[in-house]
């Protein structure tokens, strides 16, 4: 009797609510679209495109060094001039030259410019240096 005076059964509804469903929807899209961008290693550049680039998985023992178009050099994200690059190099030649180099080169840049890059890892000791690469649109 007490209840049939507050509404009862009869005031029940059996909607599904989906405001907070749609919420916590839209918080995980923007979450994964701010998280998205720093899944890239590395400094954005513009890579080369090639028909079939080779697939490698990631291992924890390589080193990304990015090359941008206005020849900046980076290790990971941090800027160096040439010559204390090439300091920074050698250091990490000597404590671990077993180490993979992976170039990740605008294409913009011309061959000199990679290559002045690749002389240095030699000079510091690495044999293992790869290129990253995009695989080009069917036309």
């Amino acid at each position: 009797m007490g209840m049939e005076s507050y509404g009862g059964r009869q005031s029940l509804k059996s909607d599904i609510n989906v405001t907070p469903l749609v919420d916590v929807c839209l918080v995980l899209l923007i979450i994964f679209m701010v998280v998205t961008p720093m899944l890239q290693k590395g400094k954005p550049v513009i890579l080369p495109k090639t028909d079939r680039p080779e697939k490698k998985p990631e291992t924890p023992n390589e080193l990304l060094i990015s090359v941008e178009a206005d020849k900046n050099i980076f290790i990971d994200t941090k800027w160096f001039p040439d010559k204390d690059f090439q300091a920074k190099i050698k250091e990490i030649g000597e404590r671990n030259p077993n180490r993979e180099i992976i170039i990740k080169a605008d294409q913009r840049l011309n061959y000199g410019d990679v290559r002045r890059v690749m002389r240095y890892l030699k000079d510091g000791g690495f044999e293992k240096v790869g290129l990253i690469t995009e695989k080009r649109e069917a036309k």
